[in-house]
């Protein structure tokens, strides 16, 4: 439902235009509910964005998104939607649409009448209700789905179901809550392309709320980092990947060579001593600081030393079958691990106890303080 442009709403305001304002501003909100609470939680998703929250269970994510959806009051701080404050605006009035982590479709009702749902209870006319629920039916390829219950469609087929019908209402804004989870690996990488590919299509504004890395990475334009419930990191995926700001995030998105050590200045460059050994990183402050690199980016060779920077010789410790990717487990002194191509580490023999050198590009490597 769209809110009057004569609301006596309190606005957000700010010194962007309404075009530049975004569509979702959470400005310093803590709430605590039970074991979950959320602290001095600041946060801005602009129109059309489409904005995951990545945290680990516990964190508060859920917790959130159900406080914008307006579930929750918080117990301090604002929330804006389209720049009015919707703190106390009933959640039927957000304009919102929202997908629950449980889906919670109607069992007594067929596929297209959960679809309809949302626009029967706002009357609109039977022409228009049939009209949205078989565009939106075609757009998630579930028009055959139409005529059935509920009750034996499979997991991915709910999906769809329960994202049409949060779909149906033209929400400004549209809440999913780990939409993906309760599917299989399979499914749920099918359905990463089909959000993408109906975000894309709809141009609506999402707040998708997961803790799986490869989900994220499928459908995010850009992501936050949630712990504790506080928000740790904001950035697009491949900024937060590549350069955590924190040992909590490095170590959250998978960076594994998460090293503490303490950088200083020379001729060469700037130098990170860890233990006793010495690395050329491209960049970063001085002091105490953690260095990561990210095991994509770690090289390991049977050849011996080149004479490169930042290279160690040890022994491969464990392996891990991945699929596509193996992960090496190296002792070099420090504990270094690296992702390599399965053709690659047949070629190399890297078993267990296999001597192997192991290198990254200064480039590669991210510095942030430890404190």
């Amino acid at each position: 439902m769209a809110l009057s442009s004569e609301s006596t709403t309190p606005r957000l305001h700010d010194s962007s235009t309404s075009a530049q304002r975004p569509l979702v501003a959470v400005r310093d909100l803590s709430l605590r509910l039970g074991e979950f609470a959320v602290h001095d939680v600041s946060l801005d998703i602009a129109r059309g964005e489409y904005f995951v929250l990545l945290g680990p269970t516990g964190a508060g994510k859920t917790v959130l998104l159900e406080c914008i959806a307006g579930l929750h009051r918080p117990n301090q701080g604002d929330i804006y939607v389209h720049g009015e404050r919707v703190n106390d605006m009933a959640p039927e009035r957000r304009g919102l649409g929202y997908l629950p982590q449980d889906y919670a479709l109607f069992p007594h009702l067929t596929v297209a009448r959960n679809i309809a749902f949302g626009l029967r209870i706002r009357r609109t006319p039977h022409g228009e209700i049939e009209r949205a629920v078989n565009r939106l039916a075609g757009l998630l390829g579930i028009t055959h789905l139409l005529g059935r219950g509920t009750g034996h469609l499979s997991g991915g087929e709910r999906q769809r179901v329960a994202l049409a019908r949060a779909l149906a209402i033209e929400p400004r804004v549209l809440l999913l809550d780990e939409p993906l989870s309760a599917l299989d690996e399979q499914t749920r990488e099918v359905l990463c392309v089909e959000l993408r590919r109906v975000h894309e299509q709809l141009g609506t504004t999402t707040l998708h709320v997961s803790h799986n890395f490869e989900e994220t990475l499928a459908v995010a334009d850009r992501i936050g980092v949630i712990h504790q419930g506080r928000v740790r990191q904001v950035g697009t995926p491949d900024h937060v990947f590549r350069r955590p700001n924190s040992e909590f995030v490095a170590r959250f998105v998978r960076s594994e060579n998460v090293l503490r050590g303490v950088a200083r200045r020379s001729a060469s460059g700037l130098v990170v001593s860890v233990a006793d050994h010495e690395f050329q990183v491209s960049d970063g402050p001085e002091g105490e600081v953690y260095l990561t690199v990210r095991p994509e980016e770690v090289s390991l060779s049977t050849a011996g030393p080149s004479g490169r920077p930042n290279t160690l010789v040890g022994r491969v410790a464990r392996v891990l079958d991945k699929g596509a990717l193996m992960r090496v487990e190296v002792d070099a002194g420090l504990a270094m691990v690296a992702l390599v191509g399965r053709r690659a580490f047949q070629a190399a023999a890297l078993r267990p106890g296999a001597e192997v050198v192991v290198s990254f590009d200064p480039a590669s490597a991210h510095v942030f303080p430890s404190a």
